[in-house]
């Protein structure tokens, strides 16, 4: 029997890999499941170009192989990105009114409703949102890093909490309660999760580069949309570099 490979996956915070890490280690035990923990966006990170993304993600599966692991201890490394409305027309970024919600905790944090993000700042979340989308479609385009190892990212679209816990602005401190009511849930129960992943409400179908272009649409960066299934299912919906997981 071959010798496990790791299965990277990177994602902006812990709530994500408290909602996904077990559940994940048991449909892909085949395997070993790790996870990169940003603890933030590298997309819209300072520093971040269109020259030196794919570089970047690089550095992030370095960093975690340490001097533990090689490239070629890899199977794949599997980005999950936040959309946060990155494709909407700057027109529908629009200042914070005085009865717009916010999270009491951190009150700058931008609100996102179906078609509009308000900030109080317009202009920085408008140069975010220019810098988030050129990025992503840099990271689109890459099928390896470090070289040899495949890779391919996949959306939660506003962002993962909209997906899995149904609200796109939720406050930093049930993040971690939902996170773990998610985990309590299919941690368990892997097919669930499958099930859950595949609901029509939110499923985008097609293969991969289309799931792209439909997130770019209108304002569905804003709304509840995930191609993540896709990497569970049939490899012709898949990259060409990916694997077959069943």
């Amino acid at each position: 029997m071959a010798s496990r490979k790791i299965i990277l996956f990177i994602v902006e915070g812990i709530t994500e890999q408290t909602c996904l890490a077990y559940t994940l280690s048991k449909l892909l035990n085949d395997n070993q499941v790790e996870f990169a923990v940003l603890s933030g966006d590298i997309t819209t990170r300072k520093g971040v170009t269109l020259s030196n993304a794919a570089a970047k993600i690089g550095d992030i599966v370095r960093g975690y192989a340490s001097r533990t692991f090689r490239a070629s201890d890899f199977l794949e490394v599997v980005h999950l990105v936040d959309m946060d409305g990155a494709y909407i027309s700057d027109d529908h970024v629009s200042l914070k009114r005085a009865d717009t919600p916010s999270d009491p905790s951190k009150p700058q944090r931008p609100y996102y409703s179906k078609d509009h993000i308000y900030s109080n700042n317009v202009e920085a979340i408008i140069t975010r949102n220019h810098q988030k989308a050129e990025i992503l479609d840099k990271l689109i385009d890459i099928n390896r890093v470090w070289k040899t190892i495949p890779y391919s990212v996949y959306y939660f679209s506003c962002n993962l909490d909209h997906i899995m816990h149904n609200n796109s602005n939720l406050v930093e401190r049930d993040k971690y309660k939902y996170a773990h009511s998610f985990d309590k849930t299919y941690g368990n129960n892997p097919q669930a999760f499958l099930k859950f992943l595949l609901h029509t409400d939110f499923a985008v179908q097609g293969k991969y580069d289309e799931t792209w272009e439909f997130i770019k649409a209108d304002h569905n960066s804003l709304n509840r949309y995930t191609n993540f299934h896709l990497y569970f299912s049939n490899p012709k919906n898949q990259r060409d570099t990916d694997h077959n997981k069943f």
